[in-house]
């Protein structure tokens, strides 16, 4: 893609998470499988600009938080036949994908940053095989404004405590 405009960056990739975030069973719309959201981002194509790869929602029923090796090794090996990268990675922080709120209790935020480290450790795979050249690991506060506007300056607090230590584990 970039190639053909003389400019290597920045790279274009699509995000995954749309085909998960509000659909399913209890939803108006199915989820969209990864196999054909990355088939259709593999053939987008713009006046000669395609996509580099794409960003990847580390939760099911796209791909398992919890996968092994070979999971790993299938996803490595999709995505170098759709010739496309992995960039960024999103944890599953928020409750109902494992995770806990930033500003939850003492349970919650160890459930968020256990989700993050296991995040960080599929993101370490991808890059030693070589599929991930770049990209972060995303994360959000996986709490409600409501849960926030309780106690702005103690939610604040806590939040960039919990993210202090997320910077650690990363």
């Amino acid at each position: 893609m970039a190639d053909s405009l003389g400019n290597n960056w920045p790279r274009l990739h699509n995000a995954t998470w749309p085909g998960v975030v509000g659909k399913g069973p209890d939803a108006e719309e199915p989820f969209i499988d990864l196999d054909t959201l990355l088939e259709l981002t593999a053939a987008a194509e713009v006046d000669g600009v395609r996509f580099d790869g794409f960003d990847l929602f580390l939760a099911a029923p796209h791909f398992d938080i919890d996968s092994g090796d070979a999971e790993i090794e299938a996803l490595v090996d999709k995505a170098r036949s759709l010739d496309m990268e992995i960039g960024t990675v999103v944890a599953p922080v928020w409750p109902p994908t494992g995770g806990g709120s930033a500003m939850g209790s003492a349970e919650e935020r160890s459930r968020f940053l256990e989700q993050l480290r296991k995040a960080c450790g599929i993101a370490r795979k991808l890059r030693a095989h070589g599929i991930r050249p770049n990209g972060g690991v995303r994360i959000d506060s996986a709490g409600s404004v409501e849960q926030w506007a309780e106690d702005p300056a103690g939610m604040t607090r806590r939040i960039a405590e919990v993210f202090g230590e997320a910077c650690n584990i990363a």
